[in-house]
């Protein structure tokens, strides 16, 4: 998947969500505290002497290497997916954690022991045709070897749709600002249900950061800088849903032609990959949206009939709306290919010391695919240093210092599963693999997953001056007893980081308890916790690089996760399912 396509599937979610929730401003709770369940650790010294062997050094010697461009952004399905895989088993292997995968293989010291393979399948874009009027022939065609840089796709797209034309200015509906297309549209009784809908991009502008709509100080408004407000009120009305949306996207004074765009878009498309399911598809459809297409302002003026930069000049000086339908009749075609892939999960096991909690079982979980790579002159691979290498070497190092608890004669009295999964980027595939098609151990008898995405940076929105934090999310919905023990395990150990609630309810508008692979234990009621220390603006991004790590904390923070998963491994009983959940 390249660059542009690969971005859409989170663009597509924050399409979902309310604006605040991108933000991430809204915070739910504040310091976690404890509630009424005593906590009295076992062999409190040997949690203090096996916590003390992961250190911030170690962390860094991980990940320097498996966010580095080796890996090539492990993206799922790819070969550099593949590799941090084989690096996982490798280093499972070294410090003499066992295997738990499901290949069969006959030489016991093979990394494939460690993995879980899992077949997926995918959708990805070939092209897109577009047909004016009653051709049989597409006049216009984005993809494949013929795109002619008349129009480019931004996301969606059923295998076909078709419909005539209703110019709705800006698509803009803010009275606060005195300007609303929508107004205009019904004062004009044009209804856009099952038509195409063509708008002009961002707002009426005297420059590229100067709006001439009544804004504060004349900065561009949020129907420009939020750049999906305009589709969500399309999408959102269940009574006019339109058959697409044509964004006119060469005439902003932002810059930027349709052509250019659409060529390069198309150049590097060659190598990406598409949309993965763990279910065949069911269709030509990329997605349940209707189809985005950002048009030239040649091609809207041709189906328009009239000069669409003449229209914008006139919205401009007036700043009036002007709204009307065309006659023109308009198809597209979305056409996919479809193949059968595969990824793995990486699978590492302790077995317990005692002879009936054994049957027991901690799973500490980790995603350790990316989003891959994109064309590009200098830096085009997305390394996700801290999404989730961060939570994948902290995974490896929590893993290290039981192996070496156990090797000393102290192994845990459950048993534990370390389990790096790959998928989650594309929609939690590989932990709904595991739960839902092939547990490697049953899940009525995994009384824990520690979950760890993220940890190792500062998000610019956290709202204390400590930057000792780690966010927790999910503990108190299953099981208080587990949030508890994670409490008290900071409090004992020395760490101390904050451990703050920011988002840990059902209600937080991110829906951050959800977005990461304890979901998928969860949805099964199992006690989990997530472990996270917030987004950035490096997200996603190519600069989120191993040298931007706040290593000492991360340390810390694998510090209260390996004290957490000790108790819960070794206490007489496992911790108790009492809260609300989440199904």
């Amino acid at each position: 998947m390249n660059a542009h396509i690969k971005s859409m599937t989170l663009l597509l979610c924050l399409l979902l969500i309310p604006p605040a929730a991108a933000q991430q401003t809204d915070q739910i709770g504040g310091i976690a505290e404890p509630g009424d369940t005593p906590t009295t650790f076992e062999n409190p010294d040997l949690v203090a002497r096996y916590l003390q062997t992961i250190t911030a050094n170690d962390l860094a010697s991980h990940l320097y290497f498996f966010a580095s461009d080796f890996f090539e952004g492990r993206e799922t399905t790819a070969r550099g997916q593949k590799m941090a895989a084989e690096y996982l088993a490798a280093q499972y292997r070294k410090m003499g954690v066992a295997p738990k995968g499901t290949v069969e293989t006959d030489n016991p010291r093979s990394p494939k022991a460690y993995l879980q393979p899992f077949p997926l399948y995918e959708s990805a874009f070939e092209k897109a045709e577009l047909f004016v009027g009653s051709a049989s022939a597409p006049a216009h065609v984005f993809g494949g070897d013929a795109t002619d840089g008349s129009f480019m796709t931004m996301f969606g797209g059923a295998g076909e749709s078709e419909g005539s034309i209703v110019f709705a200015g800006y698509g803009i509906g803010d009275d606060d600002l005195g300007y609303n297309d929508f107004t205009a549209l019904a004062e004009a009784g044009i209804d856009y249900d099952g038509k195409w809908v063509m708008m002009l991009a961002d707002e009426p502008m005297s420059d590229a950061e100067t709006s001439l709509l009544p804004t504060e100080g004349g900065t561009l408004s949020t129907w420009t800088t939020g750049r999906f407000n305009k589709l969500r009120a399309f999408f959102g009305n269940e009574e006019s849903t339109p058959a697409g949306i044509l964004m006119v996207g060469d005439l902003s004074p932002r810059g930027g032609t349709v052509s250019e765009a659409a060529m390069a878009q198309a150049a590097g498309a060659a190598g990406d990959i598409g949309n993965l399911s763990l279910d065949p598809p069911s269709g030509t459809s990329r997605s349940r949206f209707p189809t985005v297409l950002s048009v030239s302002a040649d091609l809207a003026s041709t189906l328009l009939g009239r000069d669409v930069a003449a229209v914008k000049a006139s919205i401009d000086a007036d700043l009036s709306p002007m709204v009307f339908e065309s006659d023109t009749r308009l198809r597209t075609r979305v056409v996919n290919t479809t193949r059968e892939v595969s990824s793995e999960n990486v699978v590492a096991f302790i077995e317990g010391s005692d002879p009936v909690l054994k049957d027991e079982y901690v799973v500490i979980s980790s995603h350790y695919d990316h989003v891959g790579m994109q064309p590009a002159d200098e830096d085009g691979i997305f390394n996700g240093a801290d999404d989730d290498g961060s939570g994948t070497v902290t995974v490896l190092e929590i893993a290290e210092a039981f192996a070496q608890a156990k090797a000393d004669g102290y192994g845990p009295r459950r048993s534990i599963v370390f389990l790096n999964v790959s998928g989650e980027e594309k929609g939690l595939l590989g932990s709904a693999y595991y739960t839902d098609r092939e547990p490697v151990v049953p899940l009525d008898r995994t009384v824990t997953n520690l979950n760890i995405d993220m940890i190792g940076r500062i998000d610019p929105t956290h709202p204390d001056e400590n930057t000792d934090y780690v966010y927790i999310i999910g503990s108190n919905l299953v099981s208080q007893e587990l949030h508890d023990i994670n409490i008290r395990a900071n409090q004992t150990f020395g760490s101390k980081v904050q451990l703050h609630e920011r988002f840990n309810s059902k209600d937080d508008p991110n829906q951050f308890y959800r977005r990461s692979d304890h979901w998928n234990f969860g949805k099964n009621n199992i006690p989990f916790i997530f472990f996270f220390t917030g987004t950035h603006d490096d997200y996603h991004g190519v600069d989120d690089e191993p040298d931007k790590i706040e290593y000492e904390r991360m340390a810390k923070i694998a510090h209260v996760i390996f004290a957490t998963a000790w108790q819960v491994a070794n206490q007489d009983t496992r911790p108790a399912v009492t809260g609300e959940g989440f199904n």
